[in-house]
């Protein structure tokens, strides 16, 4: 059965209360991460590479927008974690709990040292599923929004 439905405009989301629990970690774990943190830096990659002056530059007229936006997504995220029984979302809000859960993977994945494919692959099985329960997630979601745009 899947967490995620379509009623009418919107998406509801019906996780168990183990779940909630288990992702009401997610948004402390970001909003935690010193700026010098390896996995905040990977959240916030140069826009330009080859450009150290042009991407300062980027960061500082965008960074604060960049920041407001991220403050919704967590903010979203953490409604599904404490709403008591389901939460409603509309298609934007839906869309801020794809990107949480991919910076959650982004973050785990640097605590975890993956960098290539071969990484992942040499992991503990418990390490894995954390990953893999976020991505099953995702993809959920994702699924329910690609039906829900494909029936209009």
């Amino acid at each position: 059965m899947s967490r995620f439905r379509t009623e009418g405009e919107t998406i509801v989301v019906s996780l168990s209360l183990e779940e909630k629990t288990f992702l009401s970690d997610v948004v402390p774990m970001l909003v935690s991460l010193p700026p010098d943190d390896p996995a905040a830096r990977r959240l916030s990659p140069p826009v330009y590479l080859a450009d150290p002056e042009s991407n300062e530059e980027w960061w500082r007229l965008m960074g604060p927008e960049l920041r407001e936006a991220k403050r919704y997504d967590r903010h979203v995220f953490t409604r599904i974690t404490t709403d008591e029984g389901e939460t409603v979302l509309t298609d934007a809000e839906a869309d801020a709990v794809l990107r949480v859960l991919n910076e959650a993977r982004l973050v785990l994945g640097v605590r975890l040292g993956i960098e290539v494919e071969d990484d992942y692959d040499a992991l503990d099985p418990q390490q894995t599923w954390i990953l893999d329960y976020f991505a099953f997630l995702q993809e959920e979601l994702m699924t329910e929004l690609t039906r829900r745009w494909d029936d209009e």
